[in-house]
């Protein structure tokens, strides 16, 4: 005889596809959910990281920034030590230089030349006198331009004034001090 089944195999069938289909989707949707989870759990490992590396890059910046400022505040000292020291050392060069420069006319001026006025303006000195001659005052001119503290001779006026028994020449004469020269 034959064998004839009676039983629903189709709908068995379909309900046994059917629950493969919802445990595969099922698997699926875990498996993307795990996915996820270890994505936003790297990506927040890496975030975390980076704000770590960020922080310590602020606090370095924050301490350069220091160094910085003590840095300037430094410069700053260090151009006003060095602006007090330019000072003192001008002061210092230019001490003597009243003594060098009477010494100096006195060595120059030529005999039968009288000085009767001499006068400093900053870098340069008037001078006043009487000479004897123009060769005798053409002398100290020369000499004034071989000195090393004065320098540029300029003669402002000559004029002849008779005193007593002897005609000399009234003069004014312009000089420029030379401040860098050796006081050797």
């Amino acid at each position: 005889m034959p064998n004839i089944n009676l039983l629903p195999w189709r709908e068995e069938a379909k309900q046994k596809r059917v629950q493969e289909f919802y445990a595969i989707i099922g698997a699926a949707f875990a498996l993307a959910v795990l996915l996820v989870v270890g994505v936003l759990q790297f990506v927040g490992s890496k975030i975390e990281l980076q704000q770590r590396k960020n922080n310590y890059l602020q606090q370095e910046i924050t301490i350069v920034e220091q160094k910085i400022s003590e840095i300037k505040t430094l410069r700053e000292t260090k151009n006003n030590l060095k602006k007090r020291m330019d000072l003192v050392e001008r002061l210092q060069n230019t001490r003597n230089l009243p003594t060098y420069l009477l010494d100096t006319m006195a060595k120059i001026v030529a005999p039968g030349v009288y000085l009767s006025q001499i006068k400093r303006e900053g870098n340069a000195m008037w001078i006043e006198g009487l000479s004897e001659s123009n060769n005798h005052l053409a002398n100290t001119i020369r000499n004034v331009e071989t000195s090393q503290w004065y320098s540029e001779p300029l003669l402002q006026k000559i004029n002849t004034k008779t005193e007593q028994l002897r005609q000399l020449n009234k003069f004014s004469m312009r000089v420029n001090i030379n401040l860098h020269a050796d006081s050797e």
